[in-house]
């Protein structure tokens, strides 16, 4: 049953998460760069997000299905859910801002480390600089992940060790 439960709550974590990043990345990017939503290189950039956000909040995953663990581990009760559910909302809230981050963070310093303009080339709908610019999101995006693990990781209420002197 437990099993059951942590994968109804992964793909919540999931859907919840992603339609958020998309949606609020895709307003700011049609606001500030007047790109069309016809645009492949636009729509190939948006798969590099929407990839990275998804690679960063399945490293919160397993950190949340560990809280619900230990924290159930005696007895289940509304107290413990509660205390579960918090937890998971939580880990969720740091994927969902380590994504964003990771995403504006990186679309940002990576084009002004260039010497071409990569959104009027994205506007222009050229498909390579789009490709380009998806793949070092992505990248990023694997290099942060166990770092965004870690930090959920941390706050996982595990027992505490014995410690031998």
């Amino acid at each position: 049953m437990m099993i059951v439960l942590q994968a109804i709550i992964a793909f919540s974590m999931g859907i919840a998460s992603l339609f958020l990043v998309y949606k609020v990345m895709n307003l700011y990017m049609k606001r500030t760069f007047q790109i069309e939503e016809v645009n492949t290189a636009y729509a190939t950039l948006q798969l590099g997000i929407i990839l990275s956000t998804s690679l960063l909040v399945s490293s919160i995953i397993g950190p949340g299905m560990n809280a619900i663990r230990f924290i159930n581990q005696s007895a289940v009760s509304v107290s413990t859910v509660s205390s579960s559910l918090g937890y998971v909302i939580l880990f969720l809230i740091i994927g969902v801002l380590f994504s964003m981050l990771v995403v504006a963070g990186g679309i940002l310093v990576l084009f002004q480390l260039t010497h071409i303009n990569e959104w009027e080339e994205i506007r222009k709908n050229n498909i390579a600089t789009a490709i380009i610019s998806s793949a070092l999101i992505l990248g990023l995006a694997l290099i942060m992940k166990d770092q965004v693990a870690g930090v959920c990781e941390m706050l996982v209420p595990y027992p505490e060790a014995i410690t031998i002197r």
